[in-house]
């Protein structure tokens, strides 16, 4: 299978070509692919067009470059490109050109590619692009070019390793030459991550999925990572499932750094018919996955989905427009499958099903802006290759109390349309507000909003991508009607509006457009985006994928997808990680069936902050009083037993947890009973369960705080002293023991009551083991005939055992013909007539033990049925399969199979197969000495098989690849191949002639290794050899050079030298050659002759001679030959140097801290070099420390001295030594700038109090004091100290937490007064600007407000007039909510309302407008019939009495003297006298807000 999917792929690298100047040369490189893929040739990183020189030529898939009349020029490396829609992949060829080169003018040649020049100097350094790299002529700087190789490079020119090293060891952090592809392959097919990365040292190298270590989600057997040589890694996935696609990460980290790069995965899903396929063949067109010998179905069809019971399923409901959230937590290796249904119909993620793992490892179904429609069984239908599981819930989408008269419909537009939603609402007087998604539309350009009546209508215009989503119209009272706008274009899938991502995830987009060969950008924050190793963009087809690899918080901004005209755009915000307050614990339980006492107990949170020390504290509170009282505290246990002596009265007692850590408090969680708790006698020693073995006694006791009688039970039944019960008491000790327990007490329960003491313990009583005794060989195996009785019997252990009788693992009954018996010790079944049917295995079986019979009733003899004579010969080869089938004449004979005469017996390789009739002996990989006959027999009959098994052809192991090598005249050269077998078959050939073994050339066989050996190599060895075999072939490619000059004497690579000054220095080599050429370098610079430098040549000896040596001469010395150096690394040394102790300088010093130290020695030469010591630990200057020299003084100054630079200082120059004793003392603690601290400090509730000061020294000691009472660290009291600092915490303050705090030091002292004071009240959620709204007169305004805290007192004003409940007014106070309720409200309610909270206002704007004037009772299309000369009147009935009227005939105002307009209360009336037939028409009576229309028709 290929492992990149389509991408191309190299099937046969091309081989290095050699050809004679002035001959033509053809390269060959052989590639595949899906699509096929577009092949180049470059060379120098230009690419090679056909012309008279090149000639570029296909022949299937084999992509050839002919190189006509090849010159010296020519040689070298070229590269052959492959790239398709999938991906891409290089290959180099090598071409050396043999013959002389043609002169050059001016020592320099040009050298062309499709007429691009490029210089070449005379010692052949090429000025241009070399494998990837581009080398600047003044050679400082190197930089990677863009286009890396990617696949498998063989370097063939050392020229260009030399080069690339080079380059590489320039920065020695870990960076990717060549990072991972991204891919995209077909559900099942195997999919490979390689990658070429470079560090010194080598980096260890880690993969991860999705931030995820691939260990933790994916078994062993699933992905494999490996490397190789030249820094290449792979990670392979194999046969890849659905949940494998995502984000896979490389990274590389050593001493030096680390370097992160990525590639995406994409898996998509294979049609049944194909998978089914793939499946059962077990292979596909290439190569299987070597990790998977076998095919496994689609789990969609090995695993049948388990049934829902949808009375269990659990309930879930949801107002009209809110989310809903699903959660499904499974685990698994391999990594579960997911697939989300409703009412069975499988989900796909859209506008409002969003379906995703998230951080918690949670498979999460969320359905947005739910509709009545979304009501059903919601079903996580998880599976893998070992099993299924499912988790359903019910979900139930309740509408609004008052529904929209028409609801919204979903609409699909073209981008760059209009588009128009409308709705209708209950009353025209009722507001409305439209949003997409959770943004709030305004009225714009953009968005048009018009309400006539009771429609709602919301126009779009110039639709885009981003206006693809959810809108709704919502009224006052929350109710909502939704409505999904599909926008067509070139855009089909778009980004979304938002993505939230934490620190170090990976940031994931991804788009699909409608055609494939579209032109496309992505910009972030306007600018252009570029891949970069962690900054990924692929496509595959209309697919266009970004992802940001291991993101900062620095990279939010805006994502935008630009393809064509079209565009979508997603805000990208990182989360940095913060810490939070405790999550409370969950699971609290309270066992109150202890006498007067509870026990509770508590889980932590599951996603609980283990790093951070956390506290649990648990509060008593009596029933009917308010106050808390803490009761117990622990940073570990998660029980609380609370026993009657904790409190100080009788009562009911209810408790809570909570949890508290320096981040501040989590809530509260109250266990669910209360407690009747009264002070007196309690339990010191709990009854313990007791487990026993049946016929044991069973002990049981119990200690009491106080001596009082006691009275046992056994199952609600009073014991009394006697018989099998001893009840025995020792002052506070009660005591009882069952002796001879029996299995019907299993379970039962004791219970010990005394004066309001009671508890209880449960008895076990565990059967006894039963064994059964040996039976003898003729008493296990039966054999009977037919017609005969069968008896089995065995014996116990012990005479009241039960056992149970099985036949071939069914359990047998007694019936006719079969008794089953029981006697003492004995146990029995008889059969009285036995028949075939009556074979088998037989057990009797036990609680502990079993034993078995073997039972066989003869029956008539087994016959083989004849089968062809061909299918009794088999010939395969070595390591096919083998299967040898015959029939027999009875379902259940049994027939045994012989090999050779020897009994076969099923292995790993060997399967016998008995299915009916027919018997069947499979090996599985047949090798040569599976050869042989083979025998079924079946009691005396027997059939005949014959085995030949013939080996493969042989191919060569290693090397798996063409070699190229080098040696030098008369060395021994070795060419070796090892083969696939020991017993393999090759010939040796150079140059297209067989090596035949002769003198200078033995040919070796050693096992599967074969060995040519040139035991004295000449330049005429020099050539290609080929080990070839029946099946298969490698090439050598052997070059033989002149030996190198080597320096015979001395022996060593490097010498270590020593000499005193103004001595004589002769440094002497002996090379191999007398004539060769030496040069000598001393700090790797050339040296020249002079005076006091000579140098010497005699014969082939080569010295240096320094007449006389001054320390200067130091240094390494290397004498160089063109292939061999020696260096010599020569240490001049002065005389000895002295030390003495100048006259004003004592041997003993004492200092104070702070104080400076200055210590002086004097030296016998100005050269000489000391170093100074303190306690064996050499001093090196710092900031604090400075080391001088002046002339021949040698200072150590300590500017600010500790307690810790005490003690003895040496200054060491070699060959001598002087020390000093040195003491210095702290001074007396003080507090530093007292002055300047704050000692009142004012705080509020819940809010952390730290005081703080700063000591003149670090190691001071210091305590802390509350009122003149120390203060002991607990879990809010926390002593800190930070060098010289000290603080005291207070964590989570409260109101006792005031008063004077006193810090001493001993030397000073400090005092702090604290204050803590409740909270200021905020309304929750104020932005502080005045929020505005317009209503209607005769509506209802609703004002509501959240509070910080439930008991903090708000005044509601009015333009400033307080505000109190009366018959229109309704202020609700509830909780956190304050709320005011102003009914039927006025144009004269209008203004300015506040809320006060004392610390914080809310304000609100109100306008109420008087409502528009509409007409009554109308009718549409009013037709009135009039007669001429007679008159006719219209009449209409406007909502409000002062409304002022219009008449107009067709639109136009109606004036004279027979026209007369008349207002009466609500009604309109116009009267025409007379009629004329010119006063036929439309008629319309206006009142600017509302019209009603007239047709008159005019009769003569």
């Amino acid at each position: 299978m290929d492992i990149f999917g389509g991408a191309p792929r190299v099937l046969g690298y091309p081989r290095p070509v050699m050809a004679q100047c002035g001959t033509d040369a053809t390269l060959r490189c052989q590639i595949d692919g899906d699509p096929r893929p577009d092949v180049i040739w470059e060379r120098k990183n230009v690419q090679i067009l056909s012309d008279g020189h090149y000639q570029l030529s296909e022949e299937g898939k084999a992509y050839l470059l002919t190189i006509s009349g090849v010159t010296l020029q020519d040689a070298g490396q070229y590269i052959c490109k492959a790239k398709n829609s999938i991906g891409e992949t290089y290959a180099a060829a090598s071409l050396k050109v043999e013959g002389e080169a043609q002169p050059q003018e001016e020592g320099q040649r040009q050298l062309g590619v499709n007429g691009v020049k490029q210089t070449v100097k005379e010692h052949g350094e090429i000025e241009g692009y070399v494998n990837g790299y581009c080398t600047m002529q003044n050679g400082e700087h190197r930089k990677e070019n863009g286009e890396g190789l990617n696949g498998e490079h063989k370097w063939n020119s050392k020229n260009s390793e030399k080069r690339e090293e080079l380059d590489l060891t320039s920065d020695e952090k870990p960076r990717f030459l060549i990072k991972p592809l991204s891919l995209r392959v077909d559900r099942g097919e195997d999919a490979a991550f390689s990658c070429k990365i470079w560090g010194t040292p080598l980096p260890e190298v880690t993969w991860e999925k999705d931030g995820k270590k691939l260990n933790d989600i994916f078994e062993s057997a699933h992905f494999s990572v490996s490397n190789q040589d030249g820094g290449w890694f792979q990670l392979k996935i194999y046969r890849t499932r659905m949940p494998d696609k995502g984000v896979y990460t490389c990274r590389a980290i050593n001493c030096h750094g680390e370097a992160l790069a990525g590639g995406v995965l994409l898996v998509e899903p294979v049609p049944e018919r194909e998978e089914s396929k793939m499946s059962s063949n077990g292979h596909t067109n290439s190569q299987w996955s070597p990790k998977h010998r076998g095919g496994r179905l689609s789990l969609s069809r090995v695993t049948e989905e388990l049934p829902v019971n949808v009375s269990k399923a659990k309930k879930f409901a949801v107002a009209e427009g809110k989310h809903a959230k699903f959660r499904c937590f499974v685990t698994g290796k391999p990594k579960p499958e997911i697939i989300w249904k409703k009412d069975g119909v499988p989900l796909e993620p859209g506008r409002r099903h969003l379906i995703f793992e998230d951080r918690e490892g949670y498979y999460t179904l969320k359905v947005l802006y739910c509709k009545v429609q979304d009501t059903g069984l919601y079903v996580c239908a998880a599976s893998n290759t070992l099993g299924n599981t499912l988790s359903a819930v019910h979900l139930s989408v309740k509408g609004p109390a008052v529904r929209f008269r028409r609801p919204l419909k979903d609409i699909e537009v073209r981008e760059r349309d209009v588009a128009v939603l409308e709705c209708e609402v209950p009353d025209e007087s009722v507001p409305s507000a439209w949003y997409l998604e959770d943004q709030r539309l305004m009225p714009s350009s953009k968005y048009g909003m018009e309400q006539k009546g009771t429609k709602r209508r919301l126009t779009i215009h110039d639709v885009g991508t981003d206006d693809d989503g959810v809108y709704l119209c919502e009224m006052p009272d929350g109710g909502k009607s939704i409505a999904e706008l599909s926008v067509k274009g070139t855009i089909i899938r778009k980004l979304p509006r938002k993505l939230e991502v934490l620190e170090g995830e990976n940031a994931v987009f991804c788009v699909e457009v409608e055609n494939d060969d579209m032109e496309i950008h992505w910009f972030k924050d306007g600018f252009k985006i570029h891949e970069t190793h962690q900054t990924i963009l692929k496509s595959f087809g209309k697919t266009h994928i970004l992802v940001f690899v291991n993101v900062a918080y620095q990279d939010s901004g805006v994502v935008t997808f630009v393809a064509g005209r079209s565009k979508t755009s997603s805000r990208l915000k990182v989360k940095a990680t913060r810490h939070c307050p405790p999550i409370c614990p969950v699971g609290v339980k309270m066992d109150v069936d202890r006498p007067n006492s509870a026990l509770l107990t508590w889980v932590p949170a599951p996603n609980s902050q283990t790093s951070t020390r956390s506290i649990f504290v648990v509060e008593r509170q009596e029933v009917g009083s308010q106050e808390w009282q803490k009761c117990f505290t622990s940073e570990t246990a998660t029980s609380a037993e609370i026993a009657a002596d904790s409190v100080q009265y009788e009562g009911d007692y209810r408790f809570r947890v909570c949890c508290i850590n320096k981040y501040g408090r989590s809530g509260h969680v109250e266990f669910p009973k209360a407690v009747h708790l009264a002070p007196g006698p309690k339990i010191c020693s709990n009854l313990k369960g007791c487990e026993v073995v049946e016929g044991e006694d069973a002990h049981f006791s119990i200690e009491l705080s106080a001596t009082m009688v006691g009275t046992w039970f056994l199952n609600s039944a009073q014991l009394q002293h006697g018989g099998r019960y001893l009840i025995q008491q020792s002052q506070k000790q009660h005591s009882l023991v069952i002796r001879e327990t029996c299995a019907s007490e299993d379970t039962a329960e004791v219970t010990f009551i005394a004066n309001g003491v009671r508890d209880s313990a449960v008895l076990k009583v565990k059967s006894a083991v039963v064994k059964f005794s040996p039976l003898s060989d003729l008493d296990s195996n039966k054999r009977v005939d037919i017609g005969d009785a069968i008896v089995l019997y065995c014996e116990v252990s012990h005479p009241f055992a039960k056992v149970s009788w099985f036949k071939d693992g069914k359990e047998l009954e007694v019936a006719d013909g079969l008794n089953i018996q029981s006697d003492g010790n004995m146990r029995r079944i008889v059969i009285q007539s036995a028949d075939a049917s009556h074979s088998g295995v037989y057990t009797c079986e036990t609680s502990g033990d079993v034993i078995k019979f073997n039972v066989n009733v003869a029956g008539p003899p087994v016959e083989f049925i004849p089968i062809p004579e061909e299918e009794l010969h088999k010939s395969s080869m070595e390591l096919d399969p083998v299967v040898l089938i015959c029939h027999v004449s009875t379902d259940d004979a049994e027939v045994v199979w012989y090999k050779d005469g020897c009994e076969i017996q099923p292995s790993d390789n060997i399967t016998l197969q008995a299915e009916g009739t027919m018997r069947r002996l499979i090996i599985r990989s047949a090798e040569t000495s599976d050869a042989g006959n083979y025998t079924c027999q079946a009691g005396n009959n027997s059939m005949e098989f014959t085995v030949n098994v013939r080996e493969p052809p042989v191919m060569i192991v290693e090397p798996k690849d063409d070699i190229v090598m080098e040696s030098y005249i008369s060395e021994e050269v070795h060419l070796q191949c090892e083969l696939s077998r020991s017993s393999g078959k090759m010939r040796w050939f150079k140059d297209g002639q067989v090596v035949e073994e002769s003198d200078n050339i033995q040919l070796i066989s050693e096992g599967p290794y074969r060995r040519l050996t040139i035991l004295s190599g000449s330049v005429e060895d020099g050539g290609e050899y080929v080990c070839e075999t029946d099946g298969d072939s490698v090439f050598f490619q052997l070059s033989v050079k002149e030996p190198p000059v080597r320096i015979l004497s001395p022996s060593e690579s490097e010498l270590e030298l020593t000499h005193l000054a103004s001595e004589r220095l002769e440094l002497r080599c002996e090379i191999s050659q007398a004539d060769a050429p030496v040069r000598w370098y001393k700090d790797s610079l050339e040296v020249e002759e002079g005076p006091n430098l000579i140098l010497e040549v005699d014969g082939d000896q080569r010295r240096l001679v320094i007449p006389v040596t001054t320390v200067d001469d130091t240094g390494e010395y290397i004498c160089d030959t063109e292939d061999d150096s020696v260096a010599f690394l020569v240490t001049i040394t002065e005389p000895a140097v002295t030390l003495t102790r100048p006259k004003n300088m004592p041997d003993k010093l004492e200092s104070f801290t702070g104080k400076p130290i200055m210590l002086e020695i004097e030296v016998s030469r100005p050269s000489a070099e000391v170093k100074w010591w303190l306690n064996g630990r050499e001093i090196e200057e710092s900031s604090n420390v400075t080391i001088t020299e002046d002339g021949l003084i040698h200072r150590l100054t300590i500017h600010s001295p500790t307690p810790e630079d005490s003690g003895k200082y040496i200054c060491d120059a070699v060959d001598d030594k002087i020390d000093f004793q040195v003491k210095v003392s702290e001074p007396p603690v003080k507090i530093l700038r007292k002055s300047e601290i704050k000692t009142n400090l004012k705080s509020l509730i819940s809010d952390d109090i730290v005081l703080e000061c700063e000591l003149s020294r670090a190691n001071a000691v210091a305590k802390w004091y509350k009122d003149n009472c120390r203060i002991e660290g607990n879990e809010r009291f926390c002593e800190e100290e930070e060098g010289a600092f000290r603080s005291l915490v207070i964590l989570n303050a409260e109101l006792e937490d005031a008063g004077e705090y006193f810090l001493n030091v001993g030397d000073d002292n400090i005092s702090f007064q604290v204050t803590v004071e409740e909270p200021p009240v905020t309304i929750v959620g104020n932005s502080n600007d005045p929020d505005n709204q317009e209503m209607v007169a005769g509506d209802d305004l609703i004002l509501a407000c959240e509070v910080s805290r439930a008991n903090a007192p708000v005044q509601w004003f009015c333009n400033d007039r307080l505000l109190t409940n009366d018959s229109r007014t309704y202020i609700e106070s509830y909780g956190t909510l304050r709320k005011i309720i102003i009914s039927n409200v006025q144009s004269s309610d209008s203004g300015k309302y506040v809320c006060d909270a004392v610390n914080d206002k809310m304000i609100s704007v109100v306008r109420i407008q008087e409502p528009p004037v509409t007409f009554l009772n109308k009718k549409d299309d009013i037709v009135i019939t009039g007669y001429e000369a007679e008159s006719v009147t219209l009449t209409s009935y406007v909502s409000k009495e002062s409304a002022l009227v219009r008449w107009l005939k067709d639109w136009t105002p109606v004036e004279g003297e027979r026209f007369r307009a008349l207002t009466e209360g609500h009604e309109r009336t116009f009267t025409i006298d007379p009629l004329r037939r010119s006063d036929a028409g439309e008629y319309t009576c206006d009142v600017n807000t509302d019209q009603i229309h007239f047709s008159l028709l005019v009769k003569g």
